[in-house]
């Protein structure tokens, strides 16, 4: 009986680990501009984004200096073909760019974020909208 406890310990222990190890995994980018994410202005930057919670249904963006970390919720979004690269997607309006899509290489399903309450506002009074994207890299 001690023994099939061991066991038991023991899977439980490695299945945690192994959970851990997974939401270590994330998208990494060298952001050459300052951007917002819900309603904080994020400064220029490096920066990690790894989802977070049972089904993703978070992301964390943290610098890697340390200095900014903001976690926002997201939804799932997809496309048709997978994704060609791993890349971040902004919108950008009034100069002012907005985090908006985590995708990555070979995966038709990626992450979106909610419009913050600047962007709708300036949605409403600009004419002008565009998209950027930012390449990025996979982390492990």
């Amino acid at each position: 009986m001690n023994r099939l406890h061991s066991a038991f310990f023991g899977l439980g222990l490695l299945l945690a680990a192994s959970a851990v190890q997974a939401q270590d995994n994330g998208v990494k980018a060298d952001i050459p501009f300052d951007f917002v994410v819900g309603n904080q202005m994020l400064p220029a930057g490096e920066y990690t984004v790894v989802n977070q919670g049972a089904v993703n249904q978070a992301i964390l963006i943290r610098s890697d200096e340390g200095k900014t970390a903001i976690l926002s919720l997201t939804q799932p979004c997809s496309s048709l073909n997978p994704s060609a690269k791993t890349k971040l997607v902004f919108h950008t309006m009034a100069g002012r760019y907005f985090l908006y899509q985590i995708w990555t290489q070979g995966n038709s399903s990626g992450r979106q974020l909610p419009k913050s309450k600047a962007e709708v506002e300036l949605a409403k009074n600009t004419d002008t909208t565009g998209e950027f994207v930012l390449a990025a890299r996979l982390t492990r």
